[in-house]
């Protein structure tokens, strides 16, 4: 069977137009951190604002690429999944973790502060999270909805709502179409994103994540009411050992449909993961994530890594994306061992 898989997965690979423009792995930090997940961040305001989880298994922040401190302190942001960073609300970063009491907490810049967190607030109870929320920012209804893998391996959902600054839950709800899949007993690093789906006509939320077959599927979600509107396998038959990283070009904000000006940037969406050979794998779509052009290695070396990879729409650029990822050096001494290692994908 492992033959097999690696079979499927090597044909996959074979199966991609022609590459896109790609720069070399380089380190994403000149060597600074060493880490136990990729680097997530989000920006806001033209500032950036990135976390990992760090090898003591603390949340450790980066501001615009300054050096990393250890957010909310050394004894209170402790957890065994990647952390997770959004814009919610507008204006403010918001850092989401699964506590190690398996429920979701939060903690949002103070007053827009580059070094100043709020407390850890926990949502209400019940998420049974057994790895890293997903968090994605409704254009439609402003609000931000977290899913998080439950102890069933199913998807628990909340919406988070903003009334004036004061945050509420809406509770939690378990999605029973999606079981999950994993080698380990943590699930981490799945990926949702927000587009304009064309078979639906309207924005929806996808949500790419490695199955109980370890093939990648795409849940399709209506915005509004978290109610899954379609579950499919994603094409080209790759095998992951990690979940899925995933992000779609163009502005992040807001979802436009077709005609309007961004629409075939935002259209365009990256995929990646962890294949069973041990090295990054990605796979590109031009029509929102709906169907993709074939699993390959990125260009230059191979890059191994036990971790999701985490990719985004680089801030400067609406034709590219950073992937960046754990490096294992176990398989190459290229770099430093649990050092985050980068490229750019055009």
């Amino acid at each position: 069977m492992a033959a097999l898989a690696a079979v499927l997965l090597a044909l996959a690979g074979t199966q991609s137009p022609a590459q896109a423009a790609e720069s070399e792995w380089v380190s994403f930090d000149g060597g600074q951190a060493r880490v136990l997940s990729a680097v997530y961040s989000v920006f806001i305001g033209g500032a950036t604002y990135e976390v990992a989880r760090g090898t003591d298994n603390n949340i450790w922040f980066r501001y615009n690429g300054g050096s990393w401190g250890p957010l909310g302190g050394y004894s209170s942001s402790r957890t065994t999944s990647p952390p997770r960073i959004v814009e919610f609300p507008p204006g403010r970063a918001m850092a989401v973790v699964r506590g190690l009491d398996g429920e979701i907490w939060y903690s949002q810049v103070n007053s827009g502060s580059a070094n100043f967190w709020t407390a850890w607030t926990r949502l209400p109870t019940g998420a049974r999270a057994i790895g890293s929320p997903l968090l994605t920012v409704s254009s439609a209804t402003g609000d931000l909805m977290i899913e998080a893998p439950n102890a069933n391996r199913l998807i628990s959902y909340t919406f988070l709502r903003n009334y004036n600054g004061n945050l509420s839950s809406s509770g939690w709800t378990v999605d029973s179409h999606a079981v999950l899949g994993t080698n380990h007993v943590d699930i981490e690093g799945d990926s949702q994103i927000a587009v304009y789906g064309t078979e639906y006509y309207r924005s929806v939320y996808r949500s790419f994540f490695t199955g109980s077959d370890h093939h990648v599927w795409r849940q399709t979600v209506d915005p509004a009411t978290g109610r899954t509107l379609s579950l499919a396998q994603v094409n080209g038959g790759a095998e992951c050992t990690t979940g899925v990283g995933a992000s779609r070009l163009g502005n992040q904000s807001t979802v436009v449909g077709p005609g309007q000006p961004g629409y075939a940037s935002q259209q365009r969406v990256l995929i990646s993961c962890i294949g069973n050979d041990g090295y990054v794998w990605v796979s590109t779509s031009s029509d929102g994530g709906l169907t993709f052009d074939g699993w390959r290695h990125p260009t230059g070396r191979l890059a191994p890594s036990a971790s999701t990879p985490a990719v985004f729409s680089t801030p400067t650029s609406n034709s590219s994306w950073t992937l960046n990822v754990r490096w294992n050096a176990a398989l190459s001494a290229a770099f430093a061992d649990n050092s985050i290692v980068a490229k750019r994908i055009n």
